[in-house]
């Protein structure tokens, strides 16, 4: 469920996701990469948010935090001209 949180970030994808789960709540650790030039600090907060939301709305855990690991920063495949 937290990767596919990822997953709906626009430009995010998910690396690596790590769930720490006592009995009423969860911690999340993802790593992500993110499309270039993205506001690293902007979809950071964003995939936070996501991964809040989806975890609460479908396993109705509350998250206690989220920490999120910017892994890499990818940028688009250059296309050849001519």
């Amino acid at each position: 469920m937290a990767e596919h949180a990822v997953g709906l970030v626009p430009g995010a994808e998910p690396a690596a996701v790590r769930v720490d789960r006592t009995e009423d709540d969860v911690a999340v650790a993802v790593r992500v990469a993110l499309g270039w030039p993205a506001p690293v600090r902007e979809a950071a907060a964003e995939v936070r948010r996501s991964v809040v939301d989806e975890v609460e709305r479908i396993t109705g855990y509350r998250v206690r935090s989220v920490a999120v690991t910017v892994a890499e920063l990818r940028t688009a495949p250059r296309t050849r001209v001519g």
